[in-house]
């Protein structure tokens, strides 16, 4: 021991005994307080958070923060001295500094008897008083009167060699400002092991998860830090890989770590884990199928088991609030501190603090499961698609949802809830298959990859397809808009759509002809020949003014314009625009501006009070927008105006691209 310590130069300890603790200033002192809350403060003094219920504190006087709530439960300040100093009756704050004194007068200060009795067993006492410098990390006496009895034992124990209290002892004096953000390991005076020192947020520092309560307690040759658990050399437990085979609670998440080669990963000596291991009992929940595959596919395993491990080390008390945590899936999750004890996104920690050569483990009651290894309908129940799977139910469509590589846009249970009354129980179950089916594209199609306008087959038996495309408000596919919530598992990609998609087989000409009031408009698409232009497979956008828009108009100058083929087909074309324009597409408050098959510009706007669509701010969408097979139609109460007919006028010889045609019809 002497020869060990001899090495220590005088010079390392003249340099560290100027070491203070970062809560000092330059001037040696402290800021004054002054309040009266919860004990008087002063000078030299430190505020202490105490936990309601609870018999935890925080010394905070190195954080700046003060935390209203720890783990959900309240908080309050108290004001204790601060490391040296000492009160002196009837004066306030803390005006003695207390002289330096060894390590071991230092613990007796800090009323750490049950140490500085083991310390004499050990006989470490007399290096603890002479030699150094050293940093001291003491259990208090309750730590020491909570641990197992052959625990305590083994700390003074020389039989066997180096008795564990050596274990809590490093050389050099480094105080909690020194720590690393990161895993740092100091090397102790126990045949030379290594403790793990971790530094969180707000303050918080472990060793090998023991949290330090007590922090930065200045010796002159050293420092004491108190921790409120006896601690044990990590080598002697082994990797983390290592404590998960040989703990029975964690036998299913072994197995998958063997199929995956997990268990490679977690032995190695570089870096550190935190690993949620699911217990047994946690993986028993899963359906049969799938706990089939995560024990036997060695890619299932793999996915399953990324999602559980995470780079660092996480102790449980690091988690004073929440922390996010960066899985090796590259996912975060969410660890949380609640009243009742830790979570894990929606995982209750069972088992904290599994301490591992490489790492912790924290035993979880839930196996946290990555979407690619759930079903659609797993997914579409997280997402809150209930009445969705209601509808594949009553259309015996169970199997189908079962099937892979497709993309299914889903509407959301208040856009089903939506529909008119009686719809849905109307259809025959024919019928509603077809309807589901429409909902389900082949392939996988996330919004990441949709570029511009596209007409995609859908998995039902009718020739018309969806029409998806990209505007300034998103992704839409039909009249629906597509939520940003989109979801990947092991079969298909779900999106959450707020309508529910209606195949109409109807081109752009059979749904004009079906309604009466645009048999006017309907005569002019076939002899001007546009009806020809309108291909089954384009997008077009159809601006029919009603019959009643066209008796507006001076009838001699209208059936000239009949008469001439050239001039007609202008002035069709001036109502048709080549891509679909939807509701859904135009801002709520702005224009959207395009150009006709004419080329005129042609404007969507909202009216702000009325809310109804206007074109060009001459005519009114009397209608909402039809989709077909190869566009979208909207009836106008009004002709649009057209450069190609700059004398068209009404019967009261308004101009029609005059502001009064508008204002006034």
């Amino acid at each position: 021991m002497t020869s060990f310590l001899s090495q220590l130069t005088l010079s390392v300890m003249l340099v560290n005994l100027l070491l203070l603790t970062d809560c000092q200033t330059k001037s040696g002192k402290r800021r004054q307080r002054r309040s009266t809350r919860n004990g008087a403060e002063g000078p030299n003094m430190c505020k202490v958070l105490q936990v309601y219920g609870r018999q935890d504190k925080y010394f905070t006087h190195c954080v700046a923060d003060h935390l209203k709530m720890i783990c959900e439960r309240p908080t309050y300040e108290r004001w204790d001295c601060c490391p040296g100093f000492a009160k002196r009756s009837r004066e306030l704050g803390c005006t003695i500094e207390k002289p330096l004194d060894n390590i071991i007068g230092t613990a007796r200060e800090l009323k750490l008897n049950k140490f500085i009795a083991l310390a004499e067993k050990a006989r470490l006492t007399t290096d603890l008083m002479q030699y150094g410098p050293y940093t001291a990390f003491v259990p208090s006496d309750e730590a020491i009167a909570d641990a197992a009895p052959a625990l305590v034992s083994s700390l003074s124990d020389t039989k066997g060699g180096s008795p564990l209290i050596r274990y809590h002892i490093a050389p050099g004096r480094l105080n909690i400002s020194n720590f690393k953000e990161r895993d740092q390991e100091l090397v102790t005076l126990h045949d030379g092991s290594r403790v793990r020192v971790n530094k969180y947020a707000y303050g918080v520092a472990t060793v090998n998860c023991a949290r330090i309560t007590r922090p930065d307690e200045l010796a002159t040759n050293g420092i004491v830090h108190v921790i409120d658990k006896v601690i044990t050399p990590l080598d002697v437990h082994g990797t983390v890989a290592e404590r998960l085979a040989a703990d029975e609670r964690f036998s299913q998440f072994n197995l998958a770590m063997l199929v995956s080669d997990m268990s490679k990963k977690l032995k190695t000596k570089k870096g550190s884990f935190t690993v949620l291991a699911p217990t047994d009992q946690a993986f028993a929940k899963l359906p049969v199928d799938l706990l089939n595959r995560i024990l036997t596919d060695a890619d299932t395993a793999e996915k399953v088991l990324q999602r559980h491990v995470v780079r660092g080390v996480f102790c449980a008390d690091a988690i004073v609030v929440s922390v996010g945590l960066k899985t090796l899936d590259d996912t975060r999750l969410l660890f949380r501190c609640k009243r009742d004890g830790l979570l894990v996104n929606e995982a209750k920690v069972l088992y904290p603090d599994i301490v591992g050569s490489n790492g912790v483990i924290h035993g979880i009651d839930k196996v946290l499961l990555p979407d690619v290894v759930k079903t659609a309908e797993d997914l579409m129940k997280e997402m809150s698609l209930n009445d969705f799977l209601t509808l594949v139910d009553m259309a015996g469509l169970n199997e189908t949802l079962q099937g892979s590589n497709y993309t299914i846009f889903t509407p959301t249970d208040k856009a089903i809830k939506d529909l008119p009354r009686g719809y849905l129980s109307a259809l025959p179950k024919e019928d509603l298959q077809t309807l589901i089916k429409y909902h389900m594209v082949p392939g996988k199609i996330t919004n990441d990859n949709i570029v511009g306008e596209h007409q995609l087959d859908t998995l039902s038996p009718l020739a018309v397809k969806i029409k998806i495309m990209i505007s300034r408000k998103g992704v839409t596919v039909d009249k629906a808009t597509v939520d940003e919530e989109t979801r990947e598992c092991q079969d298909a990609i779900i999106h959450k759509i707020d309508q529910v998609l209606v195949p109409n087989q109807n081109s752009l000409v059979n749904e004009i002809s079906r309604d009466t009031e645009l048999s006017g408009f309907l005569d002019m698409l076939h002899q001007s020949g546009v009806t020809e232009m309108l291909l089954p497979s384009g997008s077009y956008t159809v601006l029919a003014p009603t019959n009643k828009a066209f008796s507006m108009l001076d009838k001699k100058l209208l059936q000239k314009i009949i008469e001439d083929p050239v001039r007609l087909k202008k002035f069709v074309g001036r109502h048709i625009i080549s891509s679909l324009i939807l509701k859904c597409n135009i801002p709520e408050h702005g224009i959207y501006s395009t150009r006709s098959m004419q080329t005129d510009p042609t404007d969507f706007e909202f009216h702000q009070r009325s809310r109804r669509l206007h074109v060009n701010k001459h005519a009114v969408a009397v209608s909402n927008d039809i989709l077909t097979s190869n566009g979208v139609l909207y009836k106008i109460d009004h002709v649009l105006p057209c450069t190609c007919e700059p004398s068209l006028r009404t019967n009261q010889g308004i101009y029609i691209s005059d502001h009064r045609y508008r204002r006034r019809f």
